[in-house]
């Protein structure tokens, strides 16, 4: 077997198992439902820059990074599309695909 192989396995076996690390996410991606062992990195909340023109206040960038597996969503999403997860809706920012995995960088502005 080659180191690609094993990470492929490794992926598979341990880091998307529901069993061992990851959670069985029911999420939607462009419209598209979803539903499989993901791992959800919450960066937590922080201010959000705001452009000068901008008045509204009181509202948080909430950054999140999800791990999925590619044979879960057979196609890499585009940055820009929006994701839903439970009662929340983000917005992909940066797409990489990695080592049979994407990973998804996204933010949604909440109170």
């Amino acid at each position: 077997m080659n180191f690609k192989d094993q990470v492929e396995r490794d992926l598979t076996a341990v880091f998307h198992n529901s069993r061992e690390h990851a959670d069985v996410v029911e999420f939607w991606i462009d419209g598209i439902r979803y539903k499989g062992p993901v791992i959800i990195d919450d960066g937590g909340a922080q201010d959000r820059k705001k452009p000068s023109t901008d008045h509204v206040d009181g509202l948080i960038l909430v950054d999140l990074v999800m791990y999925v597996p590619l044979s879960l969503l057979k196609t890499i999403p585009q940055k820009d599309l929006n994701v839903e997860i439970g009662d929340c809706l983000y917005r992909i920012t940066k797409v990489h695909p990695e080592a049979g995995e994407i990973v998804l960088y996204m933010e949604a502005l909440t109170e």
